[in-house]
């Protein structure tokens, strides 16, 4: 199975505060230019295993540096603080289903991921 690296973000941007969820691709290893699978959350990784479920709204793939990147994000965006990070292993990545065992320092789990429609996601800790 194929283990790639994660980051969750507290964004702190004009308009609120949210986190960025960032998880390498299956294309990680193979290219160094594949951008991140990004979803926003509302939660905190380490309130996952308790919320039963969570909504994801994915966003556009971020750059690897921001697994590491804590500061200001241009174009007056606010700025970002890295909370959490870790590894997730792939279990399974298809367009519209995702299964990642997630091994960070404030959660580790499995969590399960449904897109319902659109940038609209619903994801679930199974184990």
């Amino acid at each position: 199975m194929l283990r790639v690296p994660t980051a969750l973000l507290l964004h702190q941007a004009p308009t609120g505060r949210h986190y960025d969820w960032l998880v390498g691709t299956p294309e990680y290893h193979r290219d160094p230019l594949a951008g991140l699978w990004t979803a926003r959350v509302t939660q905190p990784s380490r309130c996952w295993r308790g919320l039963g479920g969570f909504d994801l709204t994915l966003l556009p793939p971020h750059r690897r540096r921001y697994l590491d990147y804590q500061g200001p994000v241009s174009g007056g965006r606010g700025g970002v603080l890295r909370v959490d990070r870790g590894t997730v292993v792939i279990h399974l990545w298809r367009e519209n289903r995702v299964v990642w065992e997630v091994r960070c320092e404030h959660f580790s789990g499995l969590v399960e991921a449904d897109r319902l429609s659109g940038h609209a996601w619903r994801a679930r800790v199974v184990g």
